[in-house]
């Protein structure tokens, strides 16, 4: 049996409950290459912006764009405004453009991904499939709920301070979460399957809810670990919600505790950055409770007692 190739994707290292950029989140890579594809405009169509946004998803989650007829990595693709018939995509890994054409794997870049789009009134339909020999995988997209998303991501571009003048980042990431768990994930795993590239870790194929669900089941410091291990990681961990159950169950009983509710209400506060304050303040105030135990002249004889060696 041929030893199979890796596929992996990015890590950043970063350390326990650090509060960094959120500049390579989905929202931002999104905005990236809407520009590259459809520039400041956003094109004269609504069905283009779409396309381009699935696109995105396939590039994040580890594919390249793929020439068949040349056999080579191509950087850009030509998205008409229309989609009036289906207009094919090709996608590769690039663990496979890699391979040398004699490798004795069986696999080399004839494999490669298909993806077909399609209008239909409101909805864009999106069909992928291995050139060769896979099921089809079909996605349908509501280009009325979608469509506004994308022009504010898009009107956003101005500004370069990392911040939207509004909020779309949760519906992005619901869009994000529908095109990689009905189709990115899929094909991957198809792609992998059938040129014997290593899968991707089990947690990593689980649909977004069940990796969600474990996520709310960690303490919060264990959450932030958890952001070091992919970018995927990365955007579930940060969800404001899910900081914001954290901060309650671990902290709510906390003396003198201080919750901004106006900013609350408007659904304006960082929880993140809370819980984090309030995690450093109860770890010092543990060090100094741990401090008076050790040295202060009231605790001596419970100091001896407690760390004496137990009988044999």
């Amino acid at each position: 049996m041929s030893k199979k190739r890796k596929f992996s994707e990015g890590t950043e290292g970063k350390e326990s409950m650090h509060i960094d950029s959120l500049s390579l989140m989905e929202p931002y890579f999104l905005r990236k290459v809407l520009l590259e594809e459809l520039g400041d405009n956003g094109g004269s169509s609504i069905h283009k912006p779409l396309a381009v946004a699935v696109h995105a998803v396939l590039l994040e989650s580890g594919f390249v764009g793929f020439d068949p007829v040349s056999g080579l990595q191509t950087d850009r693709f030509d998205f008409p405004d229309e989609f009036l018939s289906p207009v094919s995509f090709y996608y590769s890994l690039p663990a496979l453009l890699s391979v040398d054409r004699n490798d004795s794997s069986g696999s080399d870049a004839s494999d490669y991904v298909v993806l077909a789009f399609l209008t239909l009134g409101r909805f864009i339909k999106v069909y992928g499939s291995l050139v060769i020999g896979s099921g089809i995988h079909k996605l349908s997209l509501d280009e009325y709920r979608f469509a506004p998303t994308l022009d504010l991501v898009i009107a956003n571009s101005a500004k370069n301070d990392g911040s939207f003048n509004s909020n779309p980042e949760d519906e992005v990431m619901e869009f994000w979460k529908i095109v990689k768990d009905e189709l990115a994930f899929p094909l991957l795993i198809d792609l992998c399957d059938k040129t014997h590239l290593a899968l991707p870790p089990c947690f990593v194929r689980l649909p977004t809810e069940l990796k969600f669900k474990v996520l709310e089941l960690l303490p919060g410091a264990d959450i932030a670990r958890m952001e070091c291990v992919c970018l995927e990681m990365r955007r579930l961990a940060s969800s404001n919600d899910l900081w914001k159950q954290k901060f309650k169950q671990e902290f709510i009983d906390d003396d003198f505790i201080f919750i901004d509710y106006e900013l609350e209400a408007e659904g304006m506060q960082e929880w993140k950055k809370l819980f984090h304050s309030w995690w450093v303040s109860r770890n010092e105030r543990n060090r100094d409770d741990d401090d008076s135990l050790f040295y202060s002249p009231e605790s001596r004889d419970y100091e001896l007692t407690d760390l004496r060696s137990p009988s044999r």
